[in-house]
């Protein structure tokens, strides 16, 4: 009898074996087709690459990282640029805010807009302060930096709707505005460290979370929140100091409204309310806009120029189009 149990023991150890090897194979192999073939991006940000000083993020100077699995470089002003030791050698100046969509996260710097931009306009220099995380609050003290630069004749405001977080006036620590990532997984810190941790290093991981919450969805319809509660009053103000500082310091500033991808997948007037509300300030502050939504909208496969499974990055082909926007419409 005891043989007998110890032949079972050796045998369910045998099964346990097996199936772990085959687990571990499957899920190994699925990694790596979901890595060659790019059937999602990561979303990591490397540690050690930014500091915070006054609760505002900068880039270390002079630094080399890694993006959302793809390398940066910044300068000796804590911009982004092309490479390491980059020389600006422009007689024109452009000045860049925005966050991790013009930052151009998952993207090699030369196919952003902006690489595309310097690239085609040799003879200008653009500053790029964008950096992941900004929104119009951190935008009002970054736009002051262009004090430290010679004839910044534009100023390019690269606007994300979700821009407006921290703006409330009506903020407490009782009915404290919750930004659209916020799910009630993230309160608990073991799910938010896994979560950080497969964020960075797994694809598998990316595509089944995609596939199975749709956070490009989830994002943006908790965004759109904010702007039907009509809480916008801190939003029309910050854009006033905007574009008061750029006109002492004559700079023409012209802000560019990018869309979310969930919106494109249908572009009703519901969904674009968060446009139509920008609009309306922009226009009673006379301060000069393009609106990129429509550019998007118009595409066959608007989903196919952001960044996959992710609620506002673009892809490569959403850069470009926002490239020929630009180039097309813009007077340098």
């Amino acid at each position: 009898w005891l043989m007998a149990d110890g032949q079972h023991n050796e045998e369910m150890k045998k099964i346990f074996l097996i199936n772990f090897f085959i687990f571990f194979f499957l899920i190994t192999s699925l990694e790596l087709i979901s890595r060659i073939f790019s059937l999602s991006g990561l979303m990591g940000i490397q540690d050690g690459l930014m500091y915070n000083k006054n609760s505002i993020n900068y880039f270390y100077p002079n630094k080399k990282g890694i993006i959302f699995d793809e390398d940066v470089f910044t300068d000796k002003f804590g911009f982004r640029v092309p490479e390491a030791n980059f020389k600006y050698k422009g007689n024109k100046s452009v000045f860049i805010l925005g966050d991790s969509v013009a930052f151009g996260n998952g993207i090699k710097e030369s196919d952003t807009f902006i690489g595309l931009l310097r690239n085609d306009r040799k003879n200008i220099n653009f500053y790029n302060s964008s950096v992941p995380g900004y929104q119009l609050k951190d935008q009002k003290f970054i736009i002051q930096q262009i004090k430290n630069f010679k004839d910044i004749d534009n100023t390019l405001y690269f606007f994300t709707l979700n821009d407006i977080y921290g703006l409330s006036n009506v903020l407490s620590l009782k009915n404290k505005t919750k930004n659209e990532s916020d799910f009630k997984l993230k309160e608990i810190k073991l799910f938010n460290r896994i979560n950080t941790f497969l964020r960075n290093k797994s694809y598998l991981y990316m595509l089944v979370k995609g596939l199975s919450t749709d956070p490009s969805k989830r994002w943006f319809l908790n965004l759109l929140q904010k702007y039907q509660t009509n809480e916008l009053d801190g939003l029309k103000e910050n854009l006033r100091l905007i574009k008061n500082f750029t006109k002492i310091q004559q700079s023409r500033l012209v802000i560019l409204i990018l869309p979310y991808e969930y919106q494109t997948r249908k572009c009703t007037k519901e969904l674009l309310l968060p446009q139509y509300k920008l609009i309306k300030i922009l226009n009673d502050l006379k301060i000069e806009y393009r609106d990129l939504t429509k550019k998007f909208c118009s595409q066959k496969k608007p989903k196919d120029y952001f960044y996959k499974f992710d609620p506002m990055h673009l892809s490569r082909n959403g850069h470009m189009l926002v490239y020929n926007t630009l180039i097309n419409e813009i007077n340098f």
